[in-house]
């Protein structure tokens, strides 16, 4: 086998283990979401963060009263993040909560918070 070859073989490797791993990711982030407890009003942010650093998505589930009974959040630039819920937010009230308290050094975070938080 000569070199071309063996770099186009090992390309569509790692392009197919992308695509797998991507998919992976995006199966774990739906079971959650999907798992999360039915509110009236569903909330859901991204982070505006750069091309190369880690992204954040974030999602809430309020009641009639707009207090959190539910919430998603996942954070990393790899195919590896998984999915893990905000307890500090639950039961909070959507007017009392404080972005830079739950999340204090996490700026991507804070970020999709505040999207998540945005009325549309």
């Amino acid at each position: 086998m000569n070199t071309t070859t063996a770099l186009i073989t090992l390309a569509l490797i790692a392009w197919v283990l992308q695509i797998s791993l991507s998919w992976l990711q995006i199966k774990r982030f739906n079971q959650a979401f999907a798992a999360m407890q039915s509110g009236s009003y569903l909330a859901v942010g991204r982070s505006n963060t750069g091309r190369f650093k880690p992204r954040v998505l974030v999602a809430l589930s309020f009641n009639e009263n707009y207090d959190v009974i539910d919430s998603v959040l996942m954070k990393g630039l790899t195919v590896l993040a998984s999915p893990k819920p905000i307890t500090q937010l639950h039961g909070v009230n959507l007017h009392q909560i404080d972005v830079k308290k739950i999340f204090p050094n996490q700026v991507a975070c804070q970020s999709a918070l505040v999207s998540a938080l945005a009325v549309k």
